[in-house]
């Protein structure tokens, strides 16, 4: 009786701590294999270099400096009011981050990188698993990023689109009349040559692996419990 009374868990939290040491080793395996398995997906999968440049999409500063004096209102290039602490008025970012990871203009980039022939050319999911452009909420910048198997490809790419982008507007301006909608693209932060791999997230990965093996060998021990009693 007292043997008995000694063995029993004295508190649900016991009880569970018990169960968990009982089933320690189904549990250990669960979790290794799962941890094996996200590191085996890791490995397989094509390592992916980001090569990131920083863009901004303004009116030329004289241009800015005359609404400061005038206190004029700034007239976007869609013709509407322009506040640039305004997102949704603010369509020179918005209109650029498009053009930049259009596939026309990603498919001329990477033949000018070497990256493709005359005759190849890119889709818009080829384009779009290369390049994206988004325009930062709250600032006239636009994040321009570029995935590559290669640290120089990458490089190499973001480099051309840049260009292209920056001839694009000299074009745009060019045939601008009125100075208020004129929008000047200027290159913040340049592209740089990546060091590591971005992707995929070994970290991200084996953490995610932890978990689903955590979860498995939790429902495993669980079941186990339910078919005994």
């Amino acid at each position: 009786m007292t043997d008995a009374a000694t063995d029993r868990p004295r508190s649900p939290a016991g009880w569970y701590l018990r169960l968990l040491w009982t089933a320690r080793l189904p549990i250990l395996i669960i979790v290794a294999a799962c941890v094996a398995i996200a590191a085996i997906v890791t490995a397989l999968q094509t390592p992916l270099y980001a090569s990131r440049a920083l863009l901004s999409v303004r009116p030329p500063p004289e241009v800015v400096a005359e609404f400061l004096r005038t206190h004029q209102p700034k007239i976007g290039a869609d013709g509407r009011l322009y506040d640039e602490n305004d997102p949704l008025r603010q369509s020179g970012p918005g209109r650029w981050a498009p053009r930049l990871a259009a596939p026309g203009l990603v498919t001329l980039a990477a033949r000018d990188a070497g990256l493709l022939s005359a005759g190849q050319s890119l889709d818009d999911r080829q384009a779009a698993a290369w390049v994206t452009a988004d325009a930062i909420d709250g600032a006239d910048l636009v994040r321009l990023t570029v995935w590559q198997p290669a640290p120089d490809a990458a490089l190499k790419l973001a480099e051309a689109i840049v260009a292209r982008g920056l001839e694009a507007n000299r074009r745009d301006e060019a045939e601008v009349i009125a100075p208020a909608v004129h929008r000047r693209v200027v290159v913040v932060d340049p592209p740089a040559l990546p060091a590591a791999p971005g992707y995929p997230r070994r970290a991200v990965n084996l953490a995610v692996g932890l978990g689903l093996g955590v979860l498995m060998a939790t429902a495993f021990v669980a079941a186990r419990q339910v078919i005994r009693n």
